[in-house]
């Protein structure tokens, strides 16, 4: 029996459409947070469920 190509096209990974990180969960982002807090000095960051990509992100802007 001979060996043959399936023919499928490899496909990249989907990019979410947000150029921040991405965090799986509120716990993950809180997480890191928690690490940046005990190994930075800085403003104060918090995170967000962002709208369009539905993921969780970081930021240091005050909530409108």
């Amino acid at each position: 029996m001979r060996y043959k190509p399936s023919g499928r096209i490899k496909a990249e990974p989907v990019q979410p459409p947000c150029k921040k990180t991405i965090y799986h969960s509120q716990e993950e982002a809180q997480d890191m947070i928690r690490h940046i807090s005990e190994t930075r000095v800085g403003k104060e960051i918090r995170g967000y469920k962002c709208p369009v990509c539905g993921f969780w992100h970081l930021t240091s802007k005050n909530v409108k």
